[in-house]
């Protein structure tokens, strides 16, 4: 078009007239198409987008919540970590599918059409030119190499900023009590450092290559000029000719130079799109997901451990177990007591296979748990540990989340009357629908570990796992909760992990775990009269600190 336009000024009147009028036309009718297919192509680039972003987001949460436990120990894998990655990464990856790539389309369009408009003009000049201009897409990609690292980099910073402030903020009333919000900032802002070296040095590449892009493009206009004005002296060409060829290739080198000024989103989008499929690659061994595996129709509850040996996956060095071996028969109640570090809560955590042992063998009603299906061993347990972990929605909802689908109002209202909670939470203002806040911070210690214990009496455990769940209360809350356990645990096989040994008196069984293996069991009357007993004198050094 604008080498048409060109070659009109130089036409007879009669000529130049109709021509201008029919190039005027032509430009109206490009200004109307572009019109229409600009905001088409950002609004579906938009949607094609905001999809992508939707559907990573979602397959890397649900790939997540399936991963095995041993995955979220380690410290790369922190709460903070995991929710920037789902935050940032997948924007990022979208940036390619919105504006960037509906330009590169573009760009991609317009190098095809010029290069044709260009040798249909002048296969000499469009040849000659043409060699000048991957310059361009070189000098692109040495500056992608270059951003790379720097990416990386600045993407690992920016997840250890990021776990700063989850840990400030979900801990903040620990923050505010030590007044260490100074300490804080300083902490969150050393972290940030990183991310703007980084950010600085990348744009400082970025503008330098997008300079030298510029630069080489103007080399090839010269070039342009220079071997175009010699083949129009020599008769191999006209003069609209090499204007046709030359306003081609500009549209085209300048569509390989916006390209190459992509390349900073480019890399990015390359670093998250591999932190997306290193969540999307992780086979979970313990795949609570996989519906294969057995389902009994009825489970009575006896559980035993046959000469267990474990070893955290994060700490190979340091034998937890070496040799557990207990028999917990169908409806008892069996309680773990032992020193801190002992295992006592790692049985509960084999038990649920949140990890496999190294050796030995965990059987319920004879069957051992590797051959069950994950969900449904998992469904057949109700946990009820020492922190209870609440999340940020109503009672109601907090005790309905125990059940697989949706509680019905009567269970939930037989839950907490059972769990000793439903007489408080009808005194607060809003009863059930009350938000009882992040962590359940809206309640006290007591209210907390009631809501938890209805959480697991609506599941319908055969087999209720206790994990210290009155040791951090005050001693009436100890016993209002104590009440409602000892309701909960009748005709159900329940293991306890107590600090407290009064709390634990009237178990079937107690079991002392000791350096890696049971050190003894039997009854609290039984262990008492063991001379020099590992349980006698835990009681004793108990009655002691007391």
């Amino acid at each position: 078009m604008l080498s048409g336009i060109i070659k009109t000024f130089f036409e007879p009147p009669s000529e130049l007239k109709k021509d201008s009028r029919f190039w005027a036309l032509m430009c109206i009718v490009l200004g109307v198409a572009s019109l229409i297919t600009s905001p088409a192509r950002t609004y579906f680039f938009a949607v094609a987008g905001c999809k992508l972003i939707n559907r990573i987001r979602s397959m890397c949460f649900e790939k997540i919540v399936h991963l095995d436990i041993d995955w979220f120990d380690e410290p790369e894998h922190s709460s903070g970590a995991i929710g920037a990655r789902l935050s940032a990464d997948a924007a990022t990856v979208r940036s390619l599918v919105g504006d960037a790539l509906g330009l590169m389309v573009q760009n991609i369009a317009t190098l095809i059409a010029g290069l044709g408009i260009a040798f249909e003009a002048n296969w000499k000049l469009a040849f000659i030119i043409l060699v000048f201009i991957p310059l361009v897409g070189v000098n692109g990609w040495v500056q992608m190499k270059f951003m790379k690292g720097f990416s990386a980099d600045a993407k690992m910073k920016y997840e250890e900023a990021s776990q700063v402030a989850n840990d400030a903020v979900g801990s903040i009333r620990t923050v505010a009590s030590f007044c260490a919000e100074e300490k804080v900032m300083k902490l969150y802002e050393s972290k940030c450092e990183g991310p703007e070296r980084a950010g600085i040095r990348q744009g400082v590449i970025s503008g330098l290559a997008f300079g030298v892009s510029f630069f080489l493009l103007f080399c090839v206009y010269a070039a342009s000029f220079y071997i175009g004005g010699r083949l129009v002296e020599d008769g191999q060409t006209t003069f609209p000719k090499v204007f046709r060829v030359f306003f081609a290739l500009i549209f085209t080198g300048v569509g390989v130079a916006s390209s190459s000024s992509m390349s900073s989103d480019t890399t990015k989008a390359k670093s998250s799109a591999a932190s997306v499929f290193a969540i999307l690659d992780q086979i979970p061994k313990i795949n609570s997901s996989n519906d294969s595996g057995m389902i009994l129709e009825d489970v009575e509850g006896r559980i035993e451990f046959k000469h267990v040996s474990f070893k955290y996956p994060i700490r190979p060095d340091v034998q937890i177990f070496r040799d557990i071996c207990l028999s917990i028969h169908a409806g008892k109640t069996v309680a773990l007591v032992g020193e801190s570090g002992s295992g006592k809560s790692t049985v509960i955590s084999l038990l649920q296979r949140f990890y496999d042992p190294d050796s030995g063998q965990i059987t319920v009603d004879g069957v051992e748990i590797q051959k069950f299906q994950v969900r449904w061993l998992r469904q057949q347990m109700g946990l009820v540990s020492q922190e209870p972990v609440l999340f940020n929605d109503t009672i109601r909802a907090n005790i309905a989340y125990g059940k697989e689908g949706n509680a019905k109002e009567t269970e939930i209202l037989a839950a907490a009357e059972q769990a000793n909670a439903h007489k408080f939470i009808s005194g607060i203002q809003q009863g059930y629908d009350t938000i009882v806040g992040e962590r359940g911070v809206q309640l006290s210690g007591g209210q907390k570990q009631r809501v938890a214990i209805a959480r697991a009496i609506v599941k319908r455990p055969k087999v209720l796992l206790l994990d210290e769940a009155t040791s951090a209360l005050d001693a009436e809350s100890e016993r209002i909760v104590q009440d409602a356990l000892d309701r909960v645990m009748v005709n159900r096989t329940t293991i306890v992990v107590a600090h407290r040994l009064t709390t634990i008196r009237n178990a079937d069984a107690i079991a002392v775990v000791k350096n890696g293996v049971i050190a003894e069991k039997g009854n609290h009357d039984t262990l008492m009269n063991i001379k020099n007993g590992a349980y006698a004198s835990l009681v004793a050094l108990h009655m002691s600190a007391s």
